[in-house]
């Protein structure tokens, strides 16, 4: 995740992996193990990257050096920490993804939510938090919404349960709102959406929210992130990996077409205004 990061840096500052390497350490292929994350960076090691490429605010510093002591704990388990929002992790590793599949059993998914629905969201998520906090994690979800529509071949493939579709989180009208831009997002070329009946069982068969990473470099492993409320685990293991594709794959095969997404949204507008009329 570090590795991905810089390079996104990187990338911006239009400099090739050479010529960082011959500044900083005399050597281009460093860089280019670092970025695919073969390399290990101390937080030395980091901070005179971070000045290289004129990264000089204290806050953005804590994001960068918190990964590094993420990189030292043992296994893929990792508890939430005040200096890396919820949802930082995720920002990097999708932003270098081709491939996002996810399923989502009680809201709108995280990368089609409206600001609106993702606040209320996240209100409900963390009933405790002060509008400050909230708003830095609406901040970082909104950051994560930018991969979508840019100019590559990210395919983003979501399956939502029926049920999620139904929450009217918000309240009637951020709700109404949230499931039309979900069936805009819907009919977007590369954005599958299928909706998951109840007959599917599909809580009971994936125990919960996941989401898929395939990357673009091949160096980089498939990942499956599980996230709870204080932490999030990410498997990159093969049978994890099999046994998480196989349940998406289940519930695609009994969920709606991607083509009748729309469609089926409209008519849950519809039915329920025609209740409510």
């Amino acid at each position: 995740m570090l590795g991905l990061r810089l390079q996104q840096l990187r990338r911006e500052l239009g400099l090739t992996q050479q010529e960082v390497g011959e500044k900083v350490w005399a050597s281009g292929s460093k860089i280019s193990r670092i970025e695919s994350g073969l390399v290990r960076l101390d937080r030395i090691g980091v901070v005179e990257l971070l000045a290289f490429y004129g990264v000089s605010d204290p806050s953005e510093h804590d994001k960068y050096l918190s990964l590094v002591d993420l990189g030292r704990r043992p296994g893929w388990w990792h508890r939430d920490s005040d200096s890396l929002p919820k949802g930082f992790e995720l920002l990097n590793l999708e932003s270098a993804a081709d491939l996002i599949r996810c399923y989502e059993p009680a809201v709108v998914p995280e990368l089609l939510q409206t600001p609106e629905y993702a606040r209320a969201a996240l209100q409900l998520a963390y009933p405790a938090h002060r509008e400050p906090e909230i708003d830095r994690l609406l901040s970082v979800r909104l950051r994560r919404q930018q991969i979508i529509g840019r100019d590559d071949s990210l395919y983003l493939w979501i399956l939502v349960e029926e049920g999620a579709l139904q929450r009217r989180i918000g309240g009637d009208q951020i709700w109404r709102n949230q499931l039309e831009h979900l069936a805009r997002m819907s009919n977007e070329p590369r954005i599958s959406v299928q909706i998951v009946g109840e007959a599917a069982c599909g809580p009971a068969r994936a125990g919960g929210a996941f989401v898929y990473l395939r990357f673009v470099d091949r160096q980089l492993p498939d990942i499956v992130c599980v996230t709870q409320p204080t932490s999030t685990l990410y498997l990159e293991g093969e049978n994890d990996i099999n046994q998480y594709l196989q349940v998406a794959n289940l519930l695609a095969v009994e969920a709606t077409k991607p083509r009748d997404a729309s469609g089926s949204i409209e008519k849950l507008l519809a039915s329920t205004q025609a209740v409510g009329a």
